[in-house]
């Protein structure tokens, strides 16, 4: 592999005919993106967008309301991932809050990092029941089906947001003006489920993409690979994360993904009903399922109303047609203390991850 160095040389060097502007689908690219201050060191006729990569950040509102309503009216402990904590939620009376808030005000809410994290807790409190609440992709979901196969505490239960991001770039591309010209796809999900999925993408709408490491040069390397497509007049799949991804992904892990998970339609936040876009647990493990043991609150949200606050432009951030600075609120209302949007809330969003790049006060 090139240097850093040798990869942005390259591409400050490509004959581009046009503004190029690339999504990227991952929250950890995002962040080294971020930190790195890539986007300032590309060429100006290069744009790369951060895209709907954070779990948390599309995370419905109204299952986070659902997780919120379970600690408040049940006896149970929710184990819930860091990036979840501070997703703003605005109850039927329009005041907003957040599981944080709730934890603070003593609810029995535990931060893990990792599902294992549950087990382990739930193991440690055999006599307690546990809801876990988990958003995530194919990484976090093909390990977690492992761990139900294997077998969970039985006082454990799982809420889960578990969404999948090809239904979604699809109908992006199909737009008559997409916002998108290239694809900088996640080296950690195709991991998982390979490349034939994205392949099938690139050769109907004729996109650029490749598959990216995690390092500034393994991020430099894919997207030098997406504009050497574009000034070729090309467009097809790149990997640059071998060996490992493959393009029919890991069999066992894909084996477990969906020998415990349906693939549904579902909402994502900001965006809308995606058809095809969301996991659900199938209906032989509803005994682990925590919506199947516990009443549905999110009917108490209007269901005519927005799922972001009015003014927040994070729906269009995460589909790459506005920047974070674009937004109206990002450095002024809206701040990791303070978050308006799920983009500002979680770690891994980019708004977040923009504005401490930029050590904004």
């Amino acid at each position: 592999m090139k240097s850093t160095r040798q990869y942005m040389a390259d591409i400050t060097t490509l004959p581009l005919s046009r503004r190029f502007r690339v999504l990227n689908l991952c929250g950890d690219h995002e962040r080294v993106i971020a930190l790195s201050d890539m986007r300032e060191a590309l060429p100006e006729n290069v744009t790369l967008l951060p895209g709907p990569g954070c779990p948390a950040a599309v995370c419905p509102e109204a299952d986070v309301y659902q997780a919120l309503r379970l600690v408040e009216r049940h006896d149970v402990t929710l184990l819930v991932s860091q990036n979840l904590v501070r997703l703003p939620v605005r109850r039927p009376d329009g005041s907003v809050t957040s599981l944080r808030e709730a934890m603070l005000a003593g609810r029995d809410i535990q931060v893990i990092d990792m599902p294992i994290q549950a087990v382990m807790a739930a193991e440690a409190s055999p006599e307690r029941e546990m809801v876990c609440f988990l958003a995530g992709f194919e990484s976090l979901l093909a390990p977690l089906a492992g761990m139900l196969l294997d077998g969970l505490p039985a006082n454990l239960l799982l809420l889960l947001s578990g969404r999948r991001a090809e239904p979604l770039i699809d109908r992006l591309l199909t737009e008559k003006q997409p916002p998108i010209d290239g694809l900088l796809l996640p080296g950690n999900r195709c991991a998982v489920t390979g490349t034939d999925s994205w392949q099938e993408l690139v050769d109907r709408h004729h996109v650029p993409a490749a598959v990216a490491g995690y390092t500034v040069a393994g991020i430099l390397a894919a997207l030098d690979a997406i504009l050497r497509q574009a000034c070729e007049g090309e467009a097809h799949l790149d990997n640059c994360y071998r060996p490992l991804v493959s393009a029919g992904g890991n069999p066992l892990a894909i084996d477990r993904l969906y020998r415990v998970f349906d693939t549904v339609d579902g909402d994502w936040r900001g965006i809308g009903t995606v058809a095809g876009g969301a996991y659900t647990l199938r209906r032989a493990y509803d005994v682990f399922n925590a919506d199947r043991r516990y009443p549905d609150y999110r009917p108490e949200l209007p269901a005519e109303r927005s799922d972001m606050a009015y003014g927040c432009d994070c729906g269009d951030v995460l589909v790459g047609r506005k920047g974070p600075i674009e937004c109206t609120f990002f450095a002024a209302r809206c701040s990791p203390v303070m978050p308006i949007g799920p983009c500002m809330a979680s770690e891994d969003g980019s708004c977040f991850l923009h504005r401490n790049s930029r050590n904004v006060a």
